[in-house]
């Protein structure tokens, strides 16, 4: 006898109920690209923490503490401490900042990756990339400058330090010895 739907013994060939939920869809793990390194990108939805499908457009701020893997539509500005990745047909219409960034899709805004931006193959930037390590690659596009500062630059200068520095003057003083017309080719001297 059965009480609240379960059976008494196991059933050789389980059937569904038509009262029990059936199983979520198996999600296919969006394909990693190879890195120059030839090792694979490895990012899917099973070890993102936050998934924007690629039917969905969300209008506004991203901000938090985990991955965050993006197959949609984001306008507004991403700031993640960990990784973001932008995968191939998404789109993000701001500024992305995270620790690491990888990008399939498109970007309209300025990356900013403390540690390392990838731009795949896909992968599309319009705007500025900051990073101290960037890989990109064949066939990826960056219109805007691609900045990678080294790690005095990176670093904020303390207010003692940056007073010590000495002065240089954006210009070299102009001076009448410095300014000499060209020598002419039959002068001897």
């Amino acid at each position: 006898m059965a009480f609240f739907g379960k059976p008494d013994a196991p059933a050789s060939s389980p059937s569904p109920s038509p009262h029990s939920p059936s199983p979520p869809p198996e999600r296919v793990p969006t394909p990693s690209a190879p890195t120059p390194s030839g090792a694979a990108t490895s990012f899917s939805p099973s070890t993102a923490s936050t998934v924007i499908g690629s039917k969905v457009r969300l209008v506004g701020d991203v901000s938090g503490d985990e991955d965050v893997l993006i197959n949609g539509r984001v306008e507004g500005k991403i700031r993640v401490d960990r990784k973001v990745v932008v995968s191939h047909g998404a789109e993000v219409e701001g500024d992305v900042q995270a620790k690491s960034v990888i990008i399939g899709g498109r970007v309209h805004g300025q990356v900013l990756a403390s540690e390392r931006a990838e731009l795949l193959p896909s992968g599309r930037v319009q705007g500025n990339v900051h990073a101290p390590r960037i890989v990109m690659a064949e066939g990826a596009q960056i219109q805007g400058r691609v900045v990678m500062p080294n790690d005095a630059a990176a670093k904020p200068l303390s207010g003692s330090r940056s007073e010590e520095a000495p002065k240089r003057p954006l210009a070299p003083p102009k001076s009448e010895d410095a300014v000499r017309p060209p020598a002419s080719p039959g002068s001897g001297g």
